[in-house]
């Protein structure tokens, strides 16, 4: 039995925590503290949250050791949310927890003698918290393709990675017959629920660009709720699969989970980056640049339409919908044996985890 852990900012941990509930046929138990609405059938335990309480001792007074990030001494709510932690992990019989993202909830899996594969995301994390807690896991996972990786990612750290792919929770199937437009009649501007501040001061300029497009803004306001005609404001959409198909040119930034939803599509992509730690998003977008996989907004302002255009075309290399069911079929035939995952892992170091996806 698997398990995840999903950290509560923003939306992404526990979206991508949905997928491989539902590629278990909802056998996996998912543990967080965030407010994420999940689907009727997920197998959700709330945590107490980690925020301060008012019980705890301050850090000031004793610091923080060097392989966590956060660790108030005395504070209620976290003793409690570990104590529910390792009780559920027993009465699930959870063999695997799948930490997408904590140190510390590495750390208190690893204490408490429960495997974990932890999830990396893109940028060079190589703080002591980070390091000891790839060093602990059984094995790593990384939700984007190893060309995302720079070489300032340390060998040891690749190979103990199991590169899946973009995947989403639509999948691809309905999209490969998805229709390219011309000229760009419509754009979409979207945003993750991570921070924005990068993309709503870039959008006078993506107005002043676009400005004989129609422009449907999800999830972000404008000063004094001014706008041009061609501009529309949309709070809340149902069916945002229907959005992307209907959009010629996605406007967006460089969370990975927004990422892989804009790349399953198959539509143009102009990608803001955001400040997020260890420069994780422009990371991202390095590769999508690189890649041809999107355009930055100085670069859109010399391009036609037709250009921007044709940077709607994706290497399928970089797609895995499938990724979720291979992983969970592979773990099963390591019976969730910690030895039997590393052997196999190291068996395989010489390959592409591509390849060992696909034969998994």
């Amino acid at each position: 039995m698997l398990g995840y852990y999903a950290h509560q900012h923003g939306n992404g941990h526990s979206n991508y925590a949905q997928i491989f509930a539902k590629a278990s046929g909802y056998k996996i138990p998912i543990f967080t503290s965030g407010y994420f609405k999940f689907d009727p059938g997920v197998k959700v335990y709330h945590l107490p949250q980690e925020d301060p309480d008012g019980t705890e001792t301050s850090q000031d007074i004793i610091p923080v050791p060097d392989y966590l990030h956060y660790s108030p001494v005395g504070q209620l709510s976290i003793q409690q949310r570990s104590a529910k932690l390792l009780q559920t992990v027993l009465d699930e019989g959870v063999k695997l927890m799948i930490v997408d993202l904590s140190v510390e909830m590495a750390a208190l899996c690893r204490a408490a003698s429960v495997p974990y594969a932890y999830v990396r995301l893109p940028g060079n994390r190589n703080d002591s918290g980070h390091l000891q807690a790839f060093q602990g896991a059984t094995f790593l996972l990384a939700y984007y393709p190893k060309e995302v990786d720079s070489n300032e990612i340390p060998t040891w750290i690749k190979e103990k990675t199991i590169y899946l792919g973009f995947f989403d929770r639509f999948g691809s199937d309905e999209r490969s017959t998805t229709a390219f437009s011309k000229e760009i009649n419509t754009v979409a501007v979207i945003s993750g629920k991570g921070g924005n501040e990068n993309l709503k001061a870039n959008l006078p300029k993506i107005f002043e660009r676009f400005k004989d497009s129609r422009i449907d803004i999800y999830g972000l306001g404008l000063p004094n709720g001014q706008h041009d005609d061609n501009i529309r404001l949309v709070d809340y959409v149902e069916g945002f699969q229907q959005v992307l198909k209907d959009s010629d040119l996605i406007i967006g930034n460089c969370g990975l989970n927004t990422v892989s939803e804009i790349l399953g599509s198959r539509k143009p992509f102009l990608s803001i980056a955001e400040e997020r730690p260890f420069d994780e998003q422009y990371n991202m977008m390095k590769f999508l640049v690189q890649y041809d996989l999107s355009v930055n907004l100085m670069d859109a302002y010399g391009m036609t339409d037709q250009e921007i255009l044709q940077k709607g075309t994706i290497n399928p290399e970089f797609l895995n919908p499938q990724a979720p069911a291979q992983l969970l079929n592979w773990l099963d035939k390591q019976a969730y044996h910690p030895r039997n995952i590393v052997q196999n892992l190291r068996e395989r170091n010489t390959q592409t985890s591509k390849k060992i996806i696909n034969e998994i």
